[in-house]
């Protein structure tokens, strides 16, 4: 990103289709993600006085690390404070590849279309709920839309977390119990997705018959077309290739596709008691969108990036040149304010079921507590969570480390870094390498 942005950037004004400015402040930030010349965060052990500098990192969803960090502290905040101790089950829209590239820069349709999508799975739930004689059941999901697929595609799609059952309010308004529901078939499955399929029929009628043909989008064409840049070669398993015949994939249980291409899968499931996969499930809707540890720079300057699963006729990477990936990534930052995870129903933020239903956890224990507002968690505190490791333990005397100041100033940062070269201070670094191999980088 750092050697080839600004070409990137100077070859897209020289076509006469600019970069869009909160697209290039994404790309920008990254460069400087981890970077020690960009500022960081003094910290000293109590005991011996020994240094330690943290430099800070872009906050970017695209960033592996940036957002790597966001995926566990996301996951952290659903399992402590919002999702409670019932059995969830996951239902996942994936859509046709036209409707998918329109919805990838649309804001306002893509909040209708998985709008559909969550309210459709809420009225089956009640309906089955009333066939059962429940009054006035409840029920939710937390929404994540995922802009991306393998190999950095941009392939906008929908994951639901959803109560397996419904909440009915207490007499007394202020607590609510959980009435579980058999679990659906295929059956009810196409049912739903031809629900859903019948009401995006209607909206995107009414969408092509207000959309102004000779209207550009507020992206403008670069982003669109900068999604379909190709790579620049496919790696296979040895020994097959791209002719040979393949037998169909079995069909997946609890999976349907519609005639119009939607397909709702609602396989996977999570037990009441399975507070761990719970946590693992939330980080899989959050991930990044390329792996750090999937990506390594070939000797001839290209990019291989792995896939999570062998594609259709034995790919298992494909090769990128460095502009061709930056591309592809440009497509896949979200345009300003667009919110990616939606809470429904019962988890909505002023619904009247909201606070008898969530957890309230209990602090002090071995494992650090997500904060009970959806603020950036504790960096040590996140770390001790996900990987075990104290970060604030002193390397020289196993004291505790204790945050001096931010240092933004260019002129301290040359002196700070001047004595970080002479191998008195202590780096504590997590993410991108830094251009010194000596201070590898950090999200602070």
């Amino acid at each position: 990103m750092r050697d080839h942005l600004d070409d990137f950037i100077a070859r897209c004004d020289d076509d006469q289709r600019p970069l869009p400015r909160f697209v290039e402040r994404q790309l920008r930030a990254i460069t400087m993600c981890g970077d020690l010349g960009y500022g960081f965060v003094r910290l000293e052990c109590s005991r011996c006085r020994g240094p330690r500098v943290v430099p800070f990192s872009c906050k970017v969803r695209l960033c592996p690390s940036c957002a790597g960090r966001r995926m566990n502290e996301q996951a952290a905040h659903l399992v402590d404070r919002v999702l409670p101790h019932v059995p969830f089950r996951q239902w996942v829209l994936t859509l046709p590849g036209e409707l998918a590239r329109v919805v990838a820069f649309d804001a306002d349709l893509a909040t209708v279309v998985f709008g559909v999508f969550a309210d459709e799975v809420a009225h089956w739930q009640r309906q089955r709920a009333h066939d059962l004689g429940l009054a006035a059941p409840e029920t939710g999901c937390v929404l994540e839309i995922q802009r991306f697929a393998d190999g950095a595609r941009l392939y906008p799609h929908a994951h639901a977390l959803v109560p397996e059952g419904v909440f009915v309010g207490g007499a007394d308004g202020q607590s609510a119990r959980f009435i579980r529901l058999d679990p659906p078939d295929d059956d009810e499955v196409e049912q739903v997705v031809s629900r859903i399929e019948h009401r995006l029929t209607r909206v995107l009628d009414r969408w092509r018959a207000t959309r102004n043909e000779d209207d550009d989008s507020d992206d403008g064409p670069l982003l669109p077309a900068c999604a379909e840049v190709p790579a620049t070669e496919l790696v296979r398993v040895l020994g097959q290739n791209e002719s040979k015949d393949r037998r169909p994939a079995p069909k997946k249980p609890l999976c349907v596709r519609s005639p119009g291409g939607l397909e709702l899968h609602a396989e996977v499931t999570i037990a009441a008691h399975d507070r761990k996969g719970l946590e693992r499930l939330c980080r899989y809707l959050s991930r990044p969108p390329i792996p750090q540890e999937r990506l390594e720079r070939r000797g001839d300057g290209k990019l291989v990036l792995s896939l999570k699963r062998t594609w259709k006729g034995g790919v298992k990477a494909v090769v990128f040149e460095p502009p061709a990936l930056i591309a592809r990534l440009a497509a896949l930052v979200p345009a300003p304010y667009l919110q990616l995870r939606r809470f429904h129903g019962v988890f909505a933020p002023h619904h009247h079921l909201r606070s008898a239903i969530v957890p309230t956890p209990v602090a002090g224990g071995a494992v650090p507590v997500a904060p009970q507002r959806p603020g950036r968690m504790n960096w040590a505190d996140l770390l001790m969570r996900v990987w075990a490791i104290d970060a604030l333990s002193c390397p020289h005397c196993g004291g505790r480390m204790r945050v001096i100041a931010a240092i933004h100033d260019p002129d301290a940062i040359t002196a700070i870094l001047a004595a970080v070269h002479s191998d008195k201070w202590s780096v504590q670094t997590t993410g991108p390498p830094a251009r010194d191999t000596q201070l590898a980088s950090a999200a602070a």
